[in-house]
C-alpha cells in the first residue's frame, strides 16, 4: 500500500509539471473542478501507460518514456502545384528500434498516427 501511495504521488507530481497544472489559481468552482477532472483523467491515462508497459516486461517511468518518445518526430513536407497553392503534409517519421518496441508494447501502429494536411 505504501509503495502504491509512493507512485501515485510521484505521477501526480510529474504530471501537473509536464501538463503545466500547478499551480491551481482559479477563482471560480467550475474552473477549479475542471482543473481536477483534467488531472484525474490524465493520472489514469499515465496509470494505464505504465501498467500496461510493465505487464509486457518495460519497467521505465512516465519521464524515460516520454524522454525517449519525444525524439520521434513529425516531418512536414511541402508540395507545391501547379495552379499556385501549396500543400503541406506533416507525417510522423518512421521510429527508431526503441520507439516501435514502446508503440508494439502499447499496441500502437505508427503508420496510423495522424497525418495533418493543409493548403496554402
Amino acid at each position: 500500500m505504501y509503495m502504491m501511495l509512493t507512485r501515485v504521488e510521484d505521477a501526480f507530481r510529474k504530471l501537473k509539471s509536464n501538463l503545466g497544472l500547478r499551480p491551481n489559481r482559479h477563482h471560480k468552482e467550475k474552473r477549479a473542478d475542471g482543473h481536477i477532472n483534467i488531472t484525474i483523467l490524465a493520472y489514469h491515462l499515465l496509470h494505464a501507460i505504465e501498467f500496461t508497459l510493465r505487464n509486457k516486461a518495460i519497467n521505465t517511468t512516465w519521464a524515460s518514456i516520454k524522454r525517449v518518445l519525444t525524439s520521434h518526430t513529425y516531418s512536414t513536407i511541402t508540395l507545391p502545384t501547379v495552379d499556385g497553392p501549396v500543400i503541406n503534409l506533416r507525417k510522423a517519421g518512421i521510429p527508431e528500434s526503441i520507439h516501435q518496441q514502446i508503440y508494439d508494447k502499447l499496441g500502437v501502429n505508427y503508420s496510423n498516427l495522424p497525418v495533418a494536411k493543409t493548403i496554402a
